[in-house]
């Protein structure tokens, strides 16, 4: 499973080599039913608790097509899973265990299979709904907080571009976590809104020397804007300073040297960035890579598109 993934907290590349085996193993199968195959995220040394939140996955995932009635199981089967916790050591381990499963099967189910929604969903309806993770005396742990989510999602952040090694299979993992992250960011978690600075500035901000690493940093910018640009540019648009700590946290690239890290003005540049690149022919890249074909030319300009359209949109309703 994941649990040998090891980035930092921070934006800097810091990840095991492990990262690419594992993620290559998770992609793998695929059932004769076009699901993926859930079984891999089994692993001989795993827990007994991991092994049970894993077949209470699996029998959610693998009863419905449909986000809502998968999110509503599951959310219902987790909670009744965790209130027989009997201490909060054991609840926090369980909730350790519970979110290296859950990163796991984001990293696994394609972005357009209906179970990526349904895990959405699941996240969704465990904040929304709240109550206690375990029924103790004294216990301050809730679902409305997501306990230890932001904490493992952090250590596991980490763009597997940066490593020396890595396969087309890790690329695609890490679009979906991008994507599963850019459907769930709302103003209740402030941490997360670190995510977009850091990805839509390697793609919109830097000047990348391989053509494959810089298609990925373009999907996961537009999917990042398209996804939550009435958001960001709230975000953007707010007065109030930023403190060092907080300005170190969304540092500007290059490509925006000398624009302030939260601000309209760069707002705008990403909005003209994506403009340029819409009309630019892509090159062939210093890696020796070909000029993307028709189709994936075709694709990369609709990304573009949309997150211009929805750019334009969040700007006109502020």
């Amino acid at each position: 499973m994941a649990a040998n993934i090891n980035p930092g907290v921070s934006n800097e590349p810091n990840q095991t080599q492990g990262q690419t085996d594992v993620l290559s193993i998770l992609n793998a199968k695929l059932k004769s039913s076009g699901d993926p195959d859930l079984a891999v995220l089994h692993e001989p040394e795993e827990t007994q608790g991991e092994a049970d939140i894993i077949r209470t996955f699996t029998a959610a995932l693998e009863s419905s097509h449909d986000p809502a009635t998968v999110a509503a199981k599951l959310a219902d089967d987790l909670r009744q899973f965790f209130i027989s916790s009997e201490s909060r050591a054991d609840a926090d381990g369980l909730l350790w265990d519970l979110w290296m499963v859950f990163l796991s099967a984001v990293w696994l189910v394609p972005v357009d299979h209906p179970w990526h929604a349904a895990l959405v969903a699941v996240i969704e309806t465990l904040h929304s709904t709240g109550g206690p993770v375990v029924e103790f005396e004294g216990s301050t742990l809730d679902w409305a907080k997501l306990p230890n989510l932001n904490e493992y999602l952090f250590d596991k952040w980490n763009d597997p571009t940066e490593l020396e090694d890595y396969s087309s299979e890790d690329v695609d993992a890490w679009k979906r976590l991008n994507s599963f992250m850019s459907r769930l960011l709302k103003d209740e978690f402030p941490r997360w809104m670190v995510l977009p600075y850091w990805e839509i500035s390697k793609a919109l901000e830097t000047t990348p020397q391989e053509r494959v690493v810089f298609e990925c940093y373009l999907w996961v910018a537009t999917q990042w804007l398209t996804k939550c640009a009435h958001l960001l540019r709230r975000n953007m648009a707010l007065t109030e300073g930023l403190d060092e700590e907080a300005q170190e946290a969304i540092p500007t690239g290059l490509l925006c040297k000398g624009v302030p890290p939260r601000s309209l003005e760069r707002w705008n540049f990403w909005r003209s960035r994506l403009a340029e690149l819409a009309s630019a022919e892509p090159p062939a890249g210093n890696d020796g890579a070909e000029k993307p074909v028709p189709s994936e030319r075709e694709a990369s300009s609709l990304r573009i598109a949309q997150a211009i359209a929805a750019m334009d949109a969040a700007t006109n309703s502020a």
